[in-house]
């Protein structure tokens, strides 16, 4: 669920809590914001946090250029839904860097390669025989977050060990990638296939559209959310965009393909840019299932002060709402910061 022109209202606290935050490290003629921690933000970090309802917050916000950083609960594993697209592309373009992938390569759909009730447009206007790039694939996984292209981009990759190992041989600990969305959906709804039984696109639409007892149903998102498959934490996650950002994981021309992609994210306008000032860059990925609102990306700060790099994932029984909200909230005080305190 998004909001439309309320998310990028004015609030007129945090012009102020920012104001105070430069103030408390402003010396006359003397500006020690590069030498200083960013005690200020974690405080502010910690109350927006602890103002969600019923459930958990992970988060993680590092200043790309100065690499000052707050965590809250950032070594928690929590479930990525969706933001598993981030690592997913990564691997991709890397392996469009090493030859093995072209992004202008055509990709003919195959009768099983849909998956319908599984979101995004490729259920809704593509069929077998249809053919896609690899790079409007990629678009459609981040963009509007659609499974099929993230499924099909991912036995592309060679399956996801291949995208965990990748995750490995970055030094990314603490996020693995272990199932395909169809896998990973039908996981949540309570059924136990896997690669090794998998389901194929009718049973999966006879499971989606099967009633369940709201009874089942929490029983299901209770052990789904308790599962360690498909888990990153907050740190692992934002240090996999902070190294890709600085231009260690992709090329040159990767990099501007993914940051294009990212920036151009229909989702989740009420999550990381739903508070900042209007037309702030924010190059994002998305992520919800049940209890879970993920959103993980990068903001550009005006003025040529740098980037903010955040991750934050949401457990909770909260309202959608109030689940954006507290994203939001976290993306404009690490907005502020760093803006005022460069």
């Amino acid at each position: 669920m998004t909001r439309s022109a309320s998310p990028r209202r004015r609030h007129p606290r945090r012009p102020l809590l920012a104001a105070a935050l430069l103030a408390s490290l402003w010396l006359p003629g003397t500006l020690l914001a590069r030498s200083a921690p960013a005690a200020p933000l974690q405080a502010e970090a910690q109350r927006l946090a602890s103002l969600l309802p019923g459930g958990e917050l992970g988060a993680a916000i590092v200043h790309l250029e100065s690499g000052r950083s707050v965590y809250i609960n950032g070594d928690r594993p929590f479930p990525m839904a969706s933001t598993m697209k981030v690592p997913v592309a990564v691997h991709i373009l890397a392996l469009v860097d090493e030859g093995t992938l072209s992004l202008q390569q055509q990709v003919t759909l195959k009768a099983d390669d849909i998956y319908p009730e599984m979101g995004g447009p490729m259920d809704l206007h593509l069929s077998a025989g249809s053919a896609i790039t690899v790079r409007d694939l990629l678009h459609m996984m981040i963009t509007v977050s659609d499974n099929n292209a993230t499924d099909i981009l991912i036995r592309l990759g060679g399956g996801t060990a291949a995208v965990d190992a990748r995750m490995r041989a970055m030094g990314i600990d603490g996020l693995r990638v272990d199932r395909y969305i169809w896998e990973l959906l039908a996981n949540y709804r309570g059924n136990a296939v896997s690669q090794a039984q998998p389901m194929g696109p009718a049973a999966y639409a006879e499971l989606s559209r099967g009633e369940r007892s709201e009874e089942q149903r929490r029983s299901h998102t209770n052990a789904w959310n308790a599962d360690p498959r498909d888990t990153s934490t907050a740190r692992a996650m934002t240090l996999l965009l902070e190294k890709t950002w600085k231009g260690q994981v992709l090329s040159p021309a990767g990099l501007e393909v993914l940051q294009a992609i990212m920036r151009d994210t229909r989702t989740g306008t009420a999550r990381l840019p739903g508070m900042l000032p209007r037309d702030t860059p924010v190059a994002h990925k998305t992520g919800t299932v049940g209890d879970v609102i993920n959103d993980v990306g990068v903001i550009t700060l005006p003025g040529g002060r740098g980037h903010a790099v955040i991750s934050v994932f949401v457990q909770s029984r909260a309202s959608s709402q109030e689940r954006d909200a507290a994203i939001a909230q976290l993306a404009r005080a690490a907005h502020d910061y760093f803006l005022f305190v460069p």
